[in-house]
C-alpha cells in the first residue's frame, strides 16, 4: 500500500511538471513514429485557418490523435479524434478570426492505444497562437496535397455496447473547492442509449442527453495533474452546471479513462 501511494504521488508531480512544460510549449515535442507541425494559420478561400498537422513515420502501427482547438475562454472551437493510419499525413483547419490579438490555446494528445490510456500518452502538446497582424498578412493560401483534411468534428472512437458500465469511477463537481482528494463519490457509471446514470449506494445523478451541452476531456481547477471527463448540462432550475468522472481504478492509477470520455461523448452527440 505505501508502495502505491508513493507511486500515485509520484504520477501526480509528473503530471504537474508536463503541464507546466507543456502550457509554454512552441515547438512541438519529438516521436520516432509520427511528425507533429508548428501550429500556423492560413488562408483556405476567403477564411482564415488554423492548422495541426500530423504525419505517420511509421510503416506498421497505428496511432489515435485527439486535437482540440479552443477560445481564450476555454470554450471549444474545434475538436478532432482521429486515427492515424502508417504512412499518412492528416491536416486538421479550424476556422478562426483573423484579428489581431485573438488567442487560440490548443491541446494535442497522441496515445498508442484505443482506450486512450495516459499510461500509453506518446505526446502532450498544448500552444497558445497569437493572432498578430504580421501573422494574418503573411498567412498562406492551404495546399490539398500537403495532406488529407480532416473534417470539424470527426470522431474515430471505440464502440462499446450500450448501456455499458464503468467501475468504479470518481464523481466530482466541476466547482468543488480545494480537498485532499480529487474526487467527491466513487461508484458505477452507467451510459445508457439516453441518459448518464451514477450511483455509490448513497448520491444518484442521473442525466439524460437532451441536458447535456458538451462532453470534454481536460483538466480542471485544483487538480491539473488529472484529467476529467466533464459534462456540462442544464440543470432541473434550467441553469448551467458541471460534473465530471474519472477511472478510479486502483486508486485512480489505472488509467482507463479513455473508454469513458469515447463512450459517453458518442452516446451524448447520438
Amino acid at each position: 500500500m505505501f508502495q502505491i501511494l508513493i507511486r500515485a504521488i509520484v504520477i501526480i508531480l509528473a503530471g504537474v511538471v508536463a503541464i507546466e512544460r507543456a502550457s509554454a510549449q512552441e515547438t512541438p515535442p519529438k516521436s520516432r513514429s509520427y511528425e507533429l507541425e508548428k501550429v500556423h494559420l492560413a488562408k483556405r478561400d476567403n477564411a482564415y485557418v488554423l492548422v495541426h498537422t500530423i504525419t505517420s513515420t511509421t510503416s506498421k502501427d497505428r496511432f489515435w490523435a485527439l486535437f482540440e482547438v479552443n477560445n481564450v475562454d476555454g470554450s471549444r472551437k474545434c475538436e478532432w479524434l482521429k486515427v492515424v493510419e502508417p504512412k499518412q499525413r492528416y491536416r486538421f483547419e479550424c476556422p478562426v478570426e483573423p484579428t489581431a490579438g485573438q488567442k487560440y490555446p490548443s491541446r494535442v494528445r497522441v496515445f498508442s492505444d484505443a482506450r486512450l490510456r495516459l499510461t500509453d500518452r506518446e505526446v502532450f502538446y498544448e500552444p497558445i497562437f497569437d493572432i498578430t497582424a504580421d501573422r494574418v498578412s503573411a498567412a498562406a493560401a492551404v495546399s490539398d496535397s500537403t495532406g488529407t483534411v480532416v473534417p470539424d468534428g470527426t470522431f474515430d472512437a471505440i464502440e462499446l455496447p450500450l448501456p455499458a458500465i464503468f467501475k468504479p469511477t470518481w464523481y466530482r463537481r466541476v466547482d468543488k473547492g480545494f480537498g485532499m482528494r480529487a474526487y467527491e463519490n466513487s461508484g458505477d457509471l452507467t451510459v445508457s442509449a439516453d441518459q448518464l446514470l451514477f450511483t455509490d449506494g448513497k448520491k444518484t445523478v442521473r442525466i439524460p442527453y437532451n441536458q447535456i451541452l458538451s462532453v470534454r476531456w481536460e483538466p480542471l481547477p485544483n487538480d491539473i495533474a488529472n484529467h476529467w471527463v466533464v459534462v456540462r448540462f442544464k440543470n432541473e432550475e434550467g441553469k448551467d452546471d458541471g460534473i465530471a468522472f474519472r477511472d478510479g481504478g486502483r486508486i485512480g492509477l489505472r488509467g482507463d479513462t479513455g473508454p469513458i470520455y469515447q463512450t459517453l461523448r458518442r452516446a451524448a452527440k447520438q
